[in-house]
């Protein structure tokens, strides 16, 4: 027995360094025509092989820079599969015979283009079938091939390839490729998907193979997408319509990395981590999925929502006809679970849908956080709490569907670090119908203010929906109005603050572009009285402003601690809004150092000014900074017979960013006329200001006043409507009080 075991290693000795001197003499390029041959003779496809190396354990080849040419019919130019490094697994025995049986194939970091057509047709349908390239597509004909003088006549036709012609494998394996896709039915541009592994194993015509395959995303976490499951037998025509049976996992995915490895602008501002495990079943063209999947850390727009959100579903994809069925999904925002069923026929661009969406007795607070991100109706500071029921049957186009159903919503309270005063509303149900959406009468309430208001819209499928939406508080307090414009993401009033009261009757009605913020601001009408006082702006600080147009301020004459801000001690004045247009002609604020008067307009979608006002300094004020002794100089300001300067503006940028300039013309009819306005009486300031641009009222006023008795003139408030009111007349003008 001993000398039988020395004689076995002897003799597996022998072999092995016969094996080991046959590797090392061995020169497999001599070989690379016949590899060469049996590869393009598989794929049916030209083959083209770098230097090539033969390892034993296991044997195989090792090629460098291979490249499989793509079928003539989708380019000619770029190969189909391209690759730094190839090994070919093969048989041993059959090599020593000069023949070559390919096992197996490992492709590192290949670059594969697949492609289909305009007809529908695959680039790699033809693989393993070389007499396919001669049946083109209508659209794809392939450019002149010169005929061999050995080549059969035109008229004869090849047999069809037989199974053994046709690719097969054992295995292959892709190691971080790069898949370029391009749809030519969707479009001119591929999409290109890298970093992908995959493994196929018992790959043969008409049979089953199996398939694990994995797109690893560059970021944080594990990133990982994976495919694995049994398919088969391939379709080549209509690979979607391979059957198929096997999951999708999901594991831990960033939503903006897979947005960039998709190509998908759909995810654009969106981010969050993905996890999930999807059950999928494909036969005869019907796909089914079921599982969960859920968002953790989701940001819409840069905003944190807060809550996971998580879906469960069931469904059907039916190929052929691009038509999804969802039997039940359902999509928790947080604890709040909405239930969605119906189908989705993504054929047409839009997809049309028929979809139900339920939820019963669930909160608003994620729902309204979502809306909030999104750009939807609330400011992003805005925290809503309050319950709701949703029954909504949603059919049509995905970017205009019709609805039918109701919403209502209860004990709703909007909150936040920037509203003074939370705003409740204790009920408000929505009807939708396809051809309008209609609110009833609610109350929103806030403090001790309470305002009545209701919403509708028509034909809000058309190109021009019509609002009809009012909203109307007597005696309304500023905080509650600032509330609600803070909570509604109303940015003009952000920098005042204060109290009093607002008389509002505002209606937006109409036709609009758009159910946009700006749109139904260009549809407001109305009217609003407002009685202000101790309110603090902060967008500018007029005594420097007013100084600045003057000429006569330095950094020592404004008030301390003013720097940017003015604190008006009381502000009255009547608005009318025209179109989103806000108007008035007797606006007045007391400051601590005179009083303003203001007529003009401000346009509420852009907050652009265009004002005229008119500061009556107080006395204290005016001696200050020189009273009547620079009166008579200054080239922006006038002093009155009472020692206050007078100083006429122009305001025009926007709200949050007024820009004061000189009212030249004002200033000179003050010059001409020698009568300026005083704060006796806070209404000449107004009336001057009325009656300069052409006011209605003030003009009549002005023909009532008597013009030859100097008592009269004596009043600050009749000689600005004289001055002014009575342009057109042709009387000479009273002679001047001596001063």
């Amino acid at each position: 027995m001993r000398r039988l075991g020395i004689i076995a290693g002897a003799i597996f000795l022998i072999v092995v360094v016969a094996v080991v001197i046959f590797a090392a003499t061995f020169d497999v390029n001599r070989y690379r025509g016949t590899i060469q041959a049996q590869l393009e003779k598989r794929l049916g496809r030209p083959v083209v092989l770098g230097d090539m190396g033969l390892k034993l354990f296991p044997p195989r080849f090792r090629v460098q820079n291979l490249a499989i040419a793509d079928d003539p019919r989708f380019s000619s130019d770029a190969p189909f599969v391209k690759a730094q490094e190839l090994d070919v697994s093969v048989k041993l025995l059959p090599l020593l015979h000069k023949q070559v049986e390919i096992d197996s194939l490992s492709l590192q970091r290949p670059n594969v283009v697949l492609i289909k057509n305009s007809a529908g047709v695959w680039n790699f349908a033809s693989l393993g079938h070389p007499s396919d390239a001669s049946s083109t597509p209508p659209g794809n004909q392939p450019p002149p091939q010169t005929t061999s003088p050995n080549a059969p006549p035109a008229t004869t036709q090849e047999p069809p390839p037989s199974t053994e012609q046709q690719f097969s494998l054992g295995k292959l394996t892709i190691q971080d490729g790069q898949i370029s896709l391009l749809d030519q039915q969707q479009g001119k541009t591929p999409s290109v998907y890298d970093h992908i592994d995959l493994t196929l194993t018992n790959f043969a015509p008409n049979e089953p193979f199996t398939i694990d395959a994995a797109v690893h995303m560059a970021g944080a976490g594990s990133q990982e997408v994976r495919v694995q499951g049994k398919g088969g037998p391939l379709v080549r025509e209509q690979p979607a319509a391979t059957p198929f049976q096997g999951t999708l996992d999901l594991k831990q995915v960033g939503i903006a990395d897979l947005s960039k490895f998709l190509n998908s602008p759909a995810l654009a501002g969106t981010d969050g981590v993905l996890s999930g495990k999807t059950n999928i079943h494909s036969e005869q063209g019907k796909l089914t999925v079921q599982g969960e999947t859920s968002i953790q850390n989701t940001k819409i727009k840069g905003m944190e929502l807060g809550y996971p959100i998580a879906a469960k579903y069931d469904l059907t994809d039916e190929l052929p006809a691009d038509t999804i069925t969802i039997r039940n999904m359902t999509l928790k925002l947080g604890p709040t679970p909405l239930e969605i069923s119906g189908t989705v026929n993504t054929k047409p661009t839009p997809a049309e849908l028929a979809l139900n969406i339920k939820a019963n007795n669930v909160s608003l607070a994620e729902a309204a956080k979502l809306l909030a991100a999104s750009g939807v109706a609330l400011s992003q500071g805005t925290v809503v709490t309050g319950n709701a029921s949703i029954n909504i049957e949603a059919r049509g186009a995905a970017n205009k569907p019709a609805l039918n159903g109701t919403i209502t919503a209860s004990n709703i309270q909007m909150s936040g670090k920037d509203i003074a005063q939370p705003i409740q509303i204790p009920a408000v149900t929505l009807n939708l119908t396809p051809s309008q959406v209609q609110s009833n009468p609610f109350n929103m309430i806030s403090g001790g203010t309470t305002l009545n208001a209701q919403l509708g819209v028509r034909n809000y499928l058309s190109p021009s929906p019509i609002i009809d939406a009012t909203v109307r508080a007597p005696n309304a307090q500023l905080p509650a109005i600032l509330s609600l414009a803070k909570a509604y993401g109303v940015t003009a009033l952000d920098k005042v603050n204060g109290a009093g009261t607002m008389n509002l009757d505002i209606h937006a009605a109409g036709p609009v572009k758009s159910l946009s913020k700006a749109e139904i601001i260009k549809a407001l009408n109305g009217s609003t009285k407002i009685d202000f006082n101790n309110v603090k702006y902060s967008g500018s600080n007029l005594t420097q402003q007013l100084g600045s147009v003057a000429g006569f301020l330095n950094a020592s004459s404004a008030p301390q601690n003013a720097q940017g801000i003015t604190n008006i001690l009381k502000m009255t004045g009547d608005i009318v809004i025209r179109n989103g247009i806000a108007q008035t002609n007797n606006l007045q604020a007391q400051l601590d150092i005179g009083t303003i008067a203001a007529i003009g307009t401000a346009n509420l979608e852009n907050e652009a000014l265009n004002m005229r006002v008119t500061a009556v300094l107080s006395q204290t004020f005016s001696q200050k900074v020189g009273g009547q002794s620079v009166g008579g100089f200054l080239k922006t300001a006038l002093a009155n017979d009472q020692g206050q300067l007078v100083v006429p503006a122009l305001v025009t940028g926007t709200f949050s960013n007024p820009k004061f300039s000189p009212d030249v013309q004002q200033l000179a009819q003050m010059k001409v006329k020698g009568l300026i306005p005083n704060m006796d009486n806070p209404a000449s300031v107004a009336g001057a200001l009325q009656n300069l641009i052409g006011g209605s009222k003030a003009p009549a006023q002005g023909q009532q006043q008597p013009q030859a008795e100097p008592q009269q003139q004596d009043n600050p408030l009749q000689q600005v409507m004289g001055l002014f009111g009575k342009k057109k007349q042709q009387k000479p003008e009273p002679k001047q009080p001596p001063k």
